[in-house]
């Protein structure tokens, strides 16, 4: 099998629950060698989060599998020692503390770049180490509360609603991808290494599309829209005969008559036609009127034919999937994004693959793959005797002075 892009590659990852893991495990799937340093006792918290089977974390495992767990005391001056001894050995740490708590513990950038000046030493956090709120401590639902998602996301004139998954911890993550692997190109230019961070809040207030540049131009903030869109009618989800949601993008004056001919309403075409700015307001301003008619027609469809009325069409539309559906999708099978894979306790279980595709490459997990999550501090021995140097009776020194911590 040909190299994969990140092979040779070392992270010494601190990072725990899902932002950060989630980057470290794209790092991984790409070829990165990642190895968890995990606190004594409890570890990594998300060994504590559901779905469980047989004491297994289905959370941990999705978000850890094929990654090495040391654990470390970082609270005492021999595990500080021996965390910068390993640090010389990494190419890049990887932290989601609240900001400053590295540095508090005498393991910031500038103490670990006295021992390693390549070391690229990335930190992801709730609102960075700048700013009033930077002593905050966050989650996913903070951050999209405080980043404006919400207030972006919740239905019109009623509460605001965060999304079902954490897609701000993951939108971070993937940010944090992109800062180190740029990092990395970055001190392979120049031969330096480099602190870089990624904020929660700073991740969700980017990707609010034109709301921001649309309030600075008319001094209101752009309200709640559901599943709605002034640039297009129909814009909705729309429930069909079996009971089933389509959501329909209609954007643009000619999309608009094509759908609105189709169901036979030539007279709504007449009226609202036209690809001007003065054609696209009055549909948007009429666009709740637009959207019954179009339901009122839709409701009689089953969405099967729904959907091909309007492929046939040209229309973006889709039917509203869950997950159950998803995992059994062909399309996403075909592209292996569903990946069935064997674990000795949580069984037969299916996993999101990296979306990630290289055409002269395999990259991620492939069907019949059996990778499993680390045990707390499993990878100890390993970890300390090929890199620092340790033999057994140092080690287990470390074990009963706990300094180290192992489950087995």
């Amino acid at each position: 099998m040909s190299t994969k892009p990140l092979e040779g590659i070392k992270i010494l990852d601190l990072s725990w629950v899902f932002s950060a893991p989630y980057s470290t495990l794209m790092l991984q799937d790409l070829g990165a060698e990642v190895v968890k340093v995990e606190r004594p006792g409890p570890g990594d918290r998300s060994r504590f989060l559901p779905p469980f089977h047989k004491d297994v974390s289905g959370y941990f495992y999705m978000l850890n599998r094929g990654k090495k767990s040391i654990s470390l005391n970082l609270k005492t001056e021999e595990g500080k020692l021996i965390f910068l001894k390993l640090a010389k050995q990494f190419d890049i740490i990887v932290e989601n503390f609240v900001a400053g708590t590295m540095d508090k513990l005498g393991l910031g950038y500038e103490e670990v770049k006295k021992v390693n000046p390549k070391i690229i030493f990335a930190s992801l956090n709730g609102f960075g180490s700048e700013g009033p709120y930077s002593h905050l401590p966050s989650i996913d639902g903070i951050a999209q509360a405080m980043g404006g998602l919400m207030s972006q996301n919740g239905l019109e004139d009623g509460q605001p609603l965060k999304t079902g998954p954490a897609v701000a911890d993951a939108l971070s993550g993937v940010y944090l991808t992109v800062g180190i692997l740029s990092a990395i190109i970055d001190r392979n230019n120049t031969g330096k290494g480099q602190r870089l961070e990624v904020s929660m809040m700073d991740s969700v207030f980017s990707v609010l599309e034109e709301s921001v540049i649309r309030t600075s131009m008319t001094g209101e903030s752009l309200a709640a829209r559901g599943n709605k869109d002034p640039l297009g009618a129909p814009w909705d989800a729309f429930q069909t005969r079996d009971g089933k949601w389509v959501i329909v993008c209609a954007s643009g004056g000619d999309r608009f008559a094509k759908v609105f001919t189709g169901i036979g309403r030539v007279d709504l075409v007449e009226e609202y036609k036209g690809e001007d700015i003065g054609a696209m307001k009055k549909r948007a301003e009429n666009l709740d009127d637009l959207n019954k008619y179009f339901a009122d027609w839709a409701i009689d469809k089953t969405a099967e034919e729904l959907l091909t009325f309007l492929n046939d069409l040209h229309i973006p539309a889709g039917e509203v999937k869950d997950v159950k559906g998803l995992i059994e999708d062909p399309h996403l099978k075909g592209r292996n994004m569903v990946v069935d894979v064997e674990h000795p306790k949580l069984g037969k279980v299916k996993l999101p693959n990296l979306p990630i595709k290289f055409f002269d490459k395999e990259i991620g997990l492939r069907n019949g793959d059996t990778p499993i999550e680390p045990q707390l501090g499993e990878h100890n021995f390993s970890v300390l005797q090929s890199m620092l140097g340790f033999d057994e009776e140092e080690i287990e020194k470390l074990k009963s002075t706990g300094i180290i911590y192992s489950e087995q």
